[in-house]
């Protein structure tokens, strides 16, 4: 066969593959591009760099943002509380300060679903701010990072914590309170129980307060789950030198749930960790029933698959419904059962299988953001968001734009509109993307 026809064929087959492998990349989906104003921020606008959070407290929402504070704003920041003030270890004039400096304000914005978000206060530091809320919103607490003068001068400085019984209309310092980083996973059970979970010398540990987190006890986990961990540790690390592989470790995962005021569930599994891949090994269950004046009571069951690994981001409210992912699937946790049922599982795109990489969940409707590895992804997977009205029975693919990704929030309560901040005139509004929109042409 001539030489020149082999080359030519093989060109045409090279060109195929490549023209196959960009059409690959291409997201399914059409652009969202028909929304609404449903909400404006009244105060400074929030830095499109910073990363904007939503919390829905009952009927009650709260964005938390970033600023960089120059003087000019100075009297639209003085609208509200300067929170600074309330901690012991505030300048004279926390906020003419930082707005000479310029540093970074973290701005805490209330409303409800729907109309203006109020400015509800402003504190300072670059390590940002969480919200977190007592049983049914009652009572919220802000978690700040320490100031720069405490992590200067005071090694392990922790978070600071404000409270607030009016919906953020009011705040108060509360010294004795502790809900930071290290814990993770807080919830609270009822206004003077919470639980967490934090990394000991010991291992995992379990912390639980009946103070309203003024006080912490710690359990460990290790012991109470894993009681055989030591001598598996030992038997996995001589097998891994026999096998000589050296590079394998063993890794424990956990996860907590707030089930009831007396009642907090939780899984660990164990992995082996090597080459970047994670192989799980066995995965049990363990319940802490609370009791007063008594110890936790645990409970220690095996547990089948699935057990999908928590959202560390997601924040986990009493008597709401649980939802986690793992690969392409969707799993519920049954309260009554205490296990895992996959509900659903997204599409392939491009022919390739996706995984989920965040996911948001409302009353009628989830949205999730896939990634798909094809052909020619070379790293960079190609991304589709999908909706479903019908949990997961049927998906539509669409596609945000970088601004529109840059802001999104979430969802609507209840999951039929996309949230998105955006700046208009100067002012952060809040725009609604219908998303019965979703996978039509425009």
């Amino acid at each position: 066969m001539n030489i020149r026809v082999l080359a030519g064929a093989a060109a045409i087959a090279v060109t195929g593959v490549l023209a196959y492998g960009l059409y690959q990349q291409i997201p399914p989906g059409q652009p969202l591009a028909r929304s609404e104003v449903i909400g404006e921020l009244d105060g400074p606008p929030l830095a499109g760099y910073s990363r904007t959070r939503l919390y829905r407290f009952g009927a009650q929402q709260f964005l938390t943002g970033q600023l960089i504070a120059g003087p000019r704003d100075i009297e639209a920041l003085q609208q509200a509380p300067v929170l600074d003030a309330l901690l012991p270890t505030h300048a004279d004039s926390p906020l003419r300060n930082a707005a000479a400096a310029r540093e970074v304000r973290n701005l805490v914005y209330g409303g409800r679903d729907n109309g203006r978000y109020a400015l509800l206060g402003s504190i300072g530091g670059d390590t940002g701010v969480s919200l977190i809320a007592g049983p049914l919103g009652q009572t919220l607490y802000l978690v700040a990072g320490p100031s720069r003068d405490a992590r200067l001068g005071a090694p392990g400085a922790v978070s600071e914590t404000l409270r607030s019984d009016d919906q953020g209309a009011s705040w108060r310092y509360e010294s004795d309170v502790a809900l930071g980083p290290p814990q993770r996973h807080t919830a609270f059970l009822t206004p003077a129980r919470v639980v967490a979970l934090q990394d000991g010398p010991d291992g995992e540990r379990l912390l639980h307060s009946e103070d309203g987190a003024r006080t912490w006890w710690a359990i460990s986990l290790r012991e109470q789950v894993w009681p055989d961990a030591a001598r598996y540790d030992k038997a996995f690390r001589e097998q891994a030198a026999r096998a000589r592989d050296e590079d394998d470790t063993l890794a424990y995962g956990w996860s907590l749930y707030p089930l009831a005021p007396d009642l907090a569930v939780g899984w660990s599994w164990r992995e082996r960790v090597g080459k970047g891949t994670a192989q799980r090994i066995e995965t049990r269950r363990f319940e802490v029933r609370f009791q007063d004046g008594a110890s936790p009571a645990f409970r220690i069951a095996a547990a089948p698959p699935p057990v999908p690994a928590q959202d560390p981001e997601a924040q986990v409210q009493l008597g709401q419904p649980v939802f986690e992912t793992a690969g392409n699937r969707i799993y519920r946790l049954d309260a009554t059962d205490k296990t895992w049922h996959a509900v659903a599982a997204t599409p392939t795109v491009r022919g390739a299988r996706t995984r989920i990489g965040q996911a948001w969940f409302g009353r009628n409707g989830w949205v999730v953001k896939t990634h798909a590895r094809h052909l020619l992804s070379f790293g960079d997977d190609t991304r589709t968001y999908f909706y479903t009205g019908d949990q997961g029975r049927t998906w539509r693919p669409f596609q945000l734009s970088p601004d529109q990704e840059r802001g999104l929030l979430g969802l609507d309560a209840a999951g039929q509109g996309l949230l998105v901040h955006a700046e208009q005139g100067g002012k952060t509004v809040i725009l609604r993307y219908a998303l019965d929109d979703a996978g039509r042409a425009p």
